[in-house]
């Protein structure tokens, strides 16, 4: 982005006379088209938000399933839920140093499940069903409280949920996203260490290729999955199902 550069005015008028700019065009393309990436990273996250709660009634029949498979389980969904209690914002995301390299955590999905198994952030909606608070606020002095919730029974959304202890909707999230982070960087370290071990069993193979280091052992989990993807699975998946039960009727 582009920095702001005091100068005197005697600087100011030698500058103007040779014609050089103090903001180059190159500076002001770069402002520019981080507006534009902001701009549509933001309307990116909204589209997923609606379709993760549009859909949840669906991810819920499955939540056995969900829980019990990486690739959905580890769906980011850090852009699906939010909250803080005066300037104490619970994380949906961290960057993480790793050496000369950064990593970036988000709440996964099986994490906001077990989330919303809390009574605390259940709802009674008028429809019967039960509603998920997926935003939440508080002041920590009065102890007041808000909250938004959905229902993926009637698709309605319940707002102003209030006399909730503000506290404990901030420490259910941040225990569940600080289990996230610790299990990542537990299973890199995992990872790591297996890496490594290949690297130094390596070294004692006198045919070895010099420029293997344990970094070109480190092994990934399976491919990441989206939402998106999940919700169309699951579809085929009761699709599927509904036609073998129609044929076993028949």
């Amino acid at each position: 982005m582009s920095k702001v550069i005091r100068e005197g005015f005697a600087q100011f008028s030698k500058r103007q006379q040779e014609g050089v700019s103090l903001v180059t065009d190159a500076i002001n393309q770069e402002d520019s088209e981080q507006k534009v990436y902001s701009e549509w990273l933001e309307k990116r996250l909204d589209r997923k938000r609606k379709l993760l709660y549009q859909e949840l009634d669906l991810i819920l029949r499955h939540k056995s399933e969900v829980l019990a498979t990486p690739r959905y389980a580890d769906i980011d969904v850090h852009y699906a839920f939010s909250g803080f209690v005066g300037y104490a914002r619970a994380s949906t995301r961290r960057d993480l140093s790793l050496g000369s390299s950064w990593a970036v955590v988000n709440l996964s999905l099986a994490s906001l499940l077990k989330i919303w198994e809390e009574e605390h952030f259940q709802v009674k909606c008028d429809c019967g069903g039960t509603a998920y608070i997926y935003k939440f606020g508080g002041m920590p002095g009065s102890g007041a409280s808000y909250a938004s919730a959905f229902c993926p029974h009637c698709k309605q959304e319940i707002h102003n949920i209030r006399n909730r202890s503000p506290w404990k909707y901030y420490h259910i999230a941040t225990d569940a996203f600080t289990a996230e982070v610790t299990r990542f960087v537990e299973n890199f370290l995992d990872k790591w260490k297996i890496a490594n071990e290949k690297y130094q069993e390596n070294l004692k193979d006198e045919h070895r290729n010099p420029r293997t280091q344990p970094v070109n052992m480190l092994r990934g989990d399976a491919a990441p999955c989206c939402i998106e993807t999940l919700i169309q699975e699951l579809r085929l998946k009761e699709f599927g199902e509904s036609t073998k039960e129609a044929n076993h009727d028949s």
